[in-house]
């Protein structure tokens, strides 16, 4: 009678835990529908890392912890680059950066596996085009091991990866030195080595022609100021030009502004100091009645404007309807940049003796001169401007 009666107590107990439950359902067991997938996340029946960047459960993440926390510095970074080996087999290999990285800042003693751990993340950068990172991991590697194959080999092709011909050379040849007979290597060696002679080559060329290019612009200098013309595309040096008008010590010291030459013109001209060192000028024709303008390439310093104006007027121009622009009816004028007057040029003045002329500037590298109807309504109503 004991016994039952415990046995009755056990299952009222049972009974009674049971009603209390109701209806709970585990939570943290498997899903009859995804049991296979989940299983995964248990480390006992794990098959595989997780993928690059998933989320790992917290039972993995303690493992991971566990399975460090009584190494030594060197156990430890050998753990890392033994995961970021298997990272990199499985051609996961940001995630095997950050393995060999892990494992770098590890305060190891052995300098070899610090030399393997550099070289190894150079290998996986190289893979995924980072070069220069690369490149910078072989370099340490090779500091440490000055015999470390892979690290000179990884260096080497990251070198040559950015083109830089004359240190893919230099590796090669540290590779070679260790491994005569790496084929390529050698032909790597050749390729870079010829590619860096022709680098050489082309830039003694660029020397000489930039040594070339600046004898001319000296020259070409030398000549404008020896012919007292004043070039500027500054409003200040002009109006210090004017200012100091007459004076030539001042007018020396304005100087002959180069740069306004490369200031664009039509057909991309400038001024051209020939072989018999007489200057071309690009000059500027403006017929401000027509809103029309004529270009003339190079001016011959020592021609005289009536030279151009016979041409240019010996047939009438398409948009002079009226026939009013003839060699012997035009007036030739340019703005006296000082004064703002317009100031009248002789035909038979010759290019030279205008631009010398102290009230005379050059602006953006293109002398500019006034074309109008001498005696017209228009160049009466022109010149009220410039009183």
């Amino acid at each position: 009678m004991a016994e039952k009666g415990v046995s009755l107590s056990v299952d009222d107990y049972v009974d009674e835990i049971v009603a209390k439950k109701g209806r709970h359902v585990y939570k943290e067991g498997l899903s009859e529908k995804d049991w296979e997938r989940e299983i995964q996340d248990v480390p006992l029946f794990m098959t595989e890392f997780p993928d690059d960047g998933a989320e790992v459960s917290d039972a993995i993440s303690a493992l991971q912890a566990l399975k460090l926390e009584d190494e030594t510095a060197d156990g430890r970074a050998t753990c890392f680059k033994e995961e970021g080996n298997d990272y990199f087999k499985k051609k996961q290999y940001r995630q095997a950066i950050i393995a060999y990285t892990e494992g770098l800042k590890e305060k190891v003693e052995d300098a070899q596996l610090r030399v393997v751990l550099l070289s190894n993340r150079a290998a996986t950068q190289y893979r995924l085009g980072n070069n220069r990172s690369a490149f910078s991991d072989c370099q340490r590697a090779v500091v440490l091991n000055p015999q470390h194959l892979k690290a000179f080999v990884k260096g080497a092709e990251a070198s040559n990866a950015m083109g830089h011909n004359k240190v893919t050379v230099e590796w090669c040849d540290n590779v070679l030195r260790i491994d005569p007979g790496n084929k390529n290597i050698l032909e790597m060696r050749q390729s870079a080595d010829k590619a860096f002679r022709l680098e050489e080559r082309n830039r003694r060329k660029e020397a000489r022609e930039e040594q070339k290019k600046q004898a001319e612009e000296k020259k070409l200098e030398e000549a404008i100021r020896s012919r007292s013309i004043v070039l500027a595309t500054d409003e200040k040096v002009r109006r210090r030009f004017a200012e100091n008008e007459g004076d030539d010590d001042d007018r020396d010291r304005v100087m002959a502004d180069l740069a306004a030459l490369e200031q664009s013109v039509p057909q991309g001209s400038r001024v051209q100091l020939d072989a018999d060192g007489v200057l071309h000028w690009p000059v500027l024709f403006v017929y401000p009645e027509h809103h029309q303008t004529d270009f003339i390439q190079a001016f011959d310093e020592r021609a005289r404007f009536r030279d151009h104006i016979n041409v240019m007027f010996g047939e009438r121009a398409p948009w002079d309807e009226s026939h009013q622009y003839t060699p012997s009816s035009v007036s030739i004028y340019y703005e006296d940049t000082g004064s703002g007057r317009l100031v009248r040029v002789k035909s038979d003045e010759t290019l030279q003796a205008v631009l010398s002329n102290p009230r005379f500037v050059v602006r953006s590298g293109t002398p500019v001169v006034v074309i109008l109807v001498h005696g017209s309504e228009f160049e009466r109503e022109f010149l009220a401007h410039y009183p």
